[in-house]
């Protein structure tokens, strides 16, 4: 299982998050109800399974699939590919008003 080494600069569970609040809490209730991970935008847009470093860090000892990744030395943190910064979901809605 692939983790990024860090958090990336529109994070999911950072204040620059390209998505609303309300999805961001669907978005965890869905991982956890799924027992899984949260893969992070950048790696999906890539067609890639890399979990977001910050879901890991919080999140993780929620996660089934994490903990037994954890206990097999099955989790590999991956460098983060260079990619530009996406509008914010605050941004997207200033731009709206």
């Amino acid at each position: 299982m692939k983790v990024y080494q860090e958090c990336c600069e529109n994070c999911l569970l950072s204040p620059d998050s390209i998505v609303s609040s309300k999805r961001r809490k669907e978005i965890i209730q869905s991982c956890s109800k799924a027992q899984t991970h949260f893969i992070c935008h950048k790696a999906s847009m890539k067609d890639e399974d890399v979990c977001c470093k910050t879901f890991y860090d919080k999140f993780g000892h929620l996660s089934q699939l994490i903990r037994i990744g954890q206990r097999l030395g099955m989790i590999k943190f991956v460098e983060q590919p260079d990619s530009e910064k996406l509008i914010t979901h605050r941004q997207m809605n200033a731009i709206r008003n």
